[in-house]
């Protein structure tokens, strides 16, 4: 199963929060994907599911100069963690969790840097004045 979305951030004029946001957003929506398999832990013939994420930055020569663009895709995948159980469900209570506790961290950390890149615009917005 394979599922699709992309979004393309051009000409923005902060594209390092773009940035961030478009991984946070990511990994929430993967931790719901996460969950969803732990829900389905007992569910006969349920295969486990993943999100994965690509970054892409494209340049543009144009007329009017080089100009960037940046896109970002989501796919939701299937995959087994495990051999399937005598019910066909592939779902690994083990490595559900080692995901989503690995999901966890990498939210907390990127959500403390884009708290601290904000921090940062706000000091120089205020001339240095915290």
């Amino acid at each position: 199963m394979s599922e699709g979305r992309t979004l393309r951030v051009e000409g923005t004029v902060l594209p390092g929060l773009d940035r961030l946001s478009e991984h946070l957003r990511f990994l929430g929506e993967r931790q719901g994907v996460l969950a969803g398999n732990l829900a389905n832990l007992d569910t006969p013939g349920f295969r486990a599911r993943d999100l994965e994420f690509t970054e892409r930055l494209d340049r543009i020569v144009g007329e009017d100069g080089v100009r960037s663009t940046m896109s970002f895709e989501t796919e939701l995948i299937t995959h087994d963690d495990e051999v399937p159980d005598a019910d066909g469900n592939t779902v690994s209570l083990e490595t559900q969790i080692a995901h989503m506790n690995e999901n966890t961290l990498q939210f907390r950390s990127l959500a403390e840097l884009l708290s601290r890149r904000i921090g940062l615009l706000r000091y120089a917005a205020n001339d240095g004045r915290g």
